[in-house]
């Protein structure tokens, strides 16, 4: 079973975003995986993602996102996050987007696409963890608050 620690990067962690809507925040978030040697093919991986058309759902105070690829143009799974101190709206939520999550994943690993986009979804259900996240200083805490949620699972 793969981590999220295994996946995600303190590089990889954006706690400002700039984009003030959907299909922007989510190539913002996309873009911190640019390099990253993990992927085979950027080009692929960002129409993979970007198609998708994510929608956000309500968590605690705010709107999530989870876009994702499921693609062989990596080789093996990547993500990325943003936070947005403001947030911004999205026609799927009540609450403005904060929380934007990015992964790639190859086919060969349905299983654990499956497992990461759950665990993502699930932690974001819990209150204080949510809160914990939209007011981590740094990018490895935000990454410690999630593997702190991911071993409670």
């Amino acid at each position: 079973m793969i981590s999220i620690r295994q996946i995600l990067q303190p590089g990889h962690v954006n706690l400002s975003l700039s984009s003030t809507e959907l299909e922007p925040s989510v190539s913002e978030v996309l873009s911190l995986l640019s390099g990253d040697l993990r992927i085979l093919q950027w080009n692929v991986l960002r129409e993979s993602v970007l198609q998708r058309c994510a929608p956000a759902i309500n968590a605690h105070g705010c709107g999530i996102i989870i876009a994702h690829g499921r693609t062989d143009a990596v080789g093996s799974l990547v993500m990325a996050v943003g936070r947005s101190q403001e947030g911004f709206p999205s026609n799927d939520t009540t609450q403005n987007v904060r929380l934007v999550f990015v992964a790639g994943i190859p086919f060969a690993l349905n299983n654990e696409y499956l497992r990461v986009v759950g665990t993502i979804a699930r932690l974001c259900s819990n209150k204080e963890l949510v809160q914990e996240l939209l007011s981590a200083s740094r990018p490895d805490a935000f990454i410690d608050i999630l593997c702190s949620g991911e071993t409670v699972l």
